[in-house]
């Protein structure tokens, strides 16, 4: 598992985004990742989202995005 460069605990997807799951009438399980946890910065056009870890509150990095118009 990867982990913290500062804390050197454990990164699990659900530190980062909210993860939804369910169970189908099949039986099998379905998740599913909904909303980002972080802070997102609005740069005009541009977005930027802080990768920030929970456990000791670091920030481990950014990441540039482009989000949809609704035109």
């Amino acid at each position: 598992m990867p982990k913290c460069p500062y804390c050197k605990k454990e990164l699990y997807l659900e530190d980062f985004f909210d993860v939804q799951t369910r169970e189908t009438k099949k039986g099998k399980i379905k998740t599913k990742i909904r909303g980002f946890r972080g802070e997102i910065l609005e740069r005009g056009w541009h977005s930027l989202k802080m990768w920030a870890f929970p456990s000791c509150d670091s920030i481990l990095g950014f990441s540039e995005y482009r989000y949809a118009s609704s035109t």
